[in-house]
């Protein structure tokens, strides 16, 4: 196996740990924005790369009348994504795919949409081409990635910093929160994106509740707590955690309303 291969197998490993399906409602409100910038109409064809769950995307999607395919690394995040589709009385076609290798043909798809999904491929040039690629001629691709120096960008800055360092050639999350950056990455791939900066508000009842939350259900965080092997240094991560949490935090009232700038990327075909 390779050293990226092995990345892409720990990528897989860190959204299987946790519950991604629980924590993945604090980004709810990003699918319902994303969904009304998409202009999603009754029979399009709608890719969710990087679906996870399907409960902010490609569920809502189905019921606004689209044919959806749900796409993931993780095809153990499935076992939700079909409950929840089923609850929703949708139906969504659920497929294993690499956002940077998707099995999909050229235009096969009006809409194409990847909330935090595909910015966690290696190899971020042939993610974006790969987006473009598969999106039909007057569709529309919408993505999102966490600013830089938000509070996303920063918390996986932290984690980053205490995980062993990414093999050569793989490029990291936090560089899609550039501007620059995703210029590049779709001019490479003869596209122009449009970007805005979005801000979205996670609500917890302390920044302890925060603390606590992150640790258990954010599968990053799970990994960390694996990778560092004992509680003293567990621990010393927490508090530096608790400490982005409060440099982020607004509330006054001994609440956690911390709020976490992301970019809404848009391309026209």
């Amino acid at each position: 196996m390779s050293s990226v291969d092995e990345f892409r197998a720990r990528a897989r490993a860190t959204w299987v740990a946790g519950d991604w399906d629980k924590f993945s409602t604090l980004i709810a409100p990003i699918g319902e924005l994303v969904l009304k910038r998409a202009e999603v109409e009754p029979g399009m064809r709608l890719l969710d790369v990087g679906t996870g769950s399907g409960g902010n995307i490609a569920i809502p999607a189905a019921r606004l009348g689209a044919t959806v395919i749900g796409a993931d690394l993780t095809p153990e995040l499935f076992v939700h994504a079909r409950s929840r589709a089923e609850a929703a009385a949708v139906e969504v076609e659920w497929v294993e795919a690499d956002a940077q290798d998707l099995p999909f043909a050229d235009g096969s798809f009006d809409r194409v949409i990847s909330t935090f999904g595909a910015m966690f491929a290696p190899d971020h040039a042939r993610a974006a081409a790969e987006l473009v690629r598969v999106c039909a001629a007057g569709g529309r691709i919408v993505m999102t990635t966490w600013v830089n120096d938000g509070f996303a960008g920063e918390l996986f800055k932290l984690s980053g910093s205490v995980m062993p360092p990414p093999p050569a050639g793989v490029q990291t999350p936090p560089m899609w929160g550039l501007a620059d950056h995703v210029e590049s990455m779709f001019q490479a791939a003869r596209a122009k994106p449009t970007t805005t900066v979005e801000t979205v508000e996670f609500g917890f009842a302390s920044v302890e509740a925060a603390v606590q939350t992150y640790g258990e259900q954010f599968g990053p965080f799970v990994m960390v707590h694996s990778v560092l092997g004992s509680e003293e240094r567990w621990n010393e991560f927490l508090s530096r955690f608790d400490a982005l949490v409060r440099r982020f935090n607004t509330a006054t009232d001994g609440t956690a309303r911390i709020h976490s700038s992301y970019f809404v990327i848009s391309i026209d075909r």
